[in-house]
């Protein structure tokens, strides 16, 4: 005869195999795993109840169709000209503003910012974000590092929160 083990709160005993041991068989979770990249489930007893709310001042604002259209034309320019920058092994934050400044651009819609710094971390990557202001609700936001440049079209932040480049806890 076989002994079973059944303990409170472990599912269903399987009977001991001949080592006397037991095993038991797995429940079901009583709270489903995230999918990361996933919108959280407002109605769920995991997320806040005012998540939504809270969160809409840290989003992006969506730029209007002429300002994205905008942005696109003068992407291919501002990437074209970092990349240059970046081959001459300048990835540096004095370098990348001058750079776009010599675009055309303005002094207050210019953010260059060091990776390290901006992280306060200098392990972190060597190089600098940049985010240049396109117009009313528009930004190129990207990256220069010794590897590559990144730069995209993207909203600005909200207002009086931050112009291109969020800040690390956004």
């Amino acid at each position: 005869m076989a002994a079973v083990t059944v303990l409170p709160g472990c599912g269903g005993g399987v009977p001991a195999g001949p080592g006397g041991s037991s095993t038991s068989t797995p429940q079901p979770s009583s709270t489903s795993g995230a999918i990361p990249g996933a919108i959280p489930d407002p109605t769920s007893d995991l997320v806040a109840p005012h998540h939504e709310e809270n969160a809409a001042a840290t989003r992006r604002q969506d730029p209007s169709p002429s300002d994205s259209s905008a942005a696109s034309a003068a992407l291919p320019t501002v990437r074209s000209a970092l990349e240059t920058q970046r081959r001459r092994g300048e990835i540096g934050v004095d370098e990348t503003r001058a750079t776009v400044l010599g675009l055309g651009y303005g002094e207050d819609d210019v953010e260059v910012i060091d990776i390290q710094e901006h992280l306060g971390d200098p392990a972190a990557t060597p190089g600098v974000l940049v985010g240049v202001v396109t117009g009313p609700r528009t930004c190129l936001v990207g990256a220069v590092t010794k590897r590559r440049v990144t730069l995209e079209v993207d909203g600005t932040g909200p207002p009086g929160e931050y112009r291109c480049v969020a800040p690390i806890t956004h």
